[in-house]
């Protein structure tokens, strides 16, 4: 490993920058063709099918005014503006959950068991408690 740093600047000479030689995007993409097959005895035909019907499915969706597709499907933070997401959340991954959300707010007395039992039972506060 020691001697792999010695090669690593000689490739960035002759390789330029990394976008040029990344395969990420390829490798997705490819993951995706593959994804399409369904026989495993003729996986050209299957993908090729697969790929077709797909862009055919695009195609007619972007004309389709009253079906929900997923190219007009709502955005799942449509009734939040971006004060109110940069007040809620602390990093920069916006979304709602999904299925019906609970919250519950504790009395004081069971705040206060709550906290005791924590204290009293985690492992990580017994270096504190001696």
């Amino acid at each position: 490993m020691v001697h792999l740093v010695i090669h690593l600047l000689h490739e960035a000479i002759l390789g330029g920058p990394v976008f040029y030689r990344w395969m990420y995007p390829i490798e997705r993409f490819i993951s995706k063709l593959k994804s399409y097959c369904r026989n495993k005895r003729y996986p050209e035909g299957s993908i090729a099918e697969g790929y077709l019907a797909e862009e055919c499915m695009t195609f007619c969706s972007r004309y389709l005014e009253d079906a929900e597709t997923r190219l007009n499907r709502p955005s799942r933070n449509d009734g939040l503006n971006d004060h109110d997401l940069a007040e809620t959340y602390l990093f920069q991954s916006y979304g709602e959950p999904i299925g019906k959300v609970e919250i519950t707010e504790l009395d004081d007395i069971s705040w206060i068991q709550a906290h005791r039992y924590v204290l009293f039972h985690h492992d990580s506060i017994e270096p504190l408690r001696k």
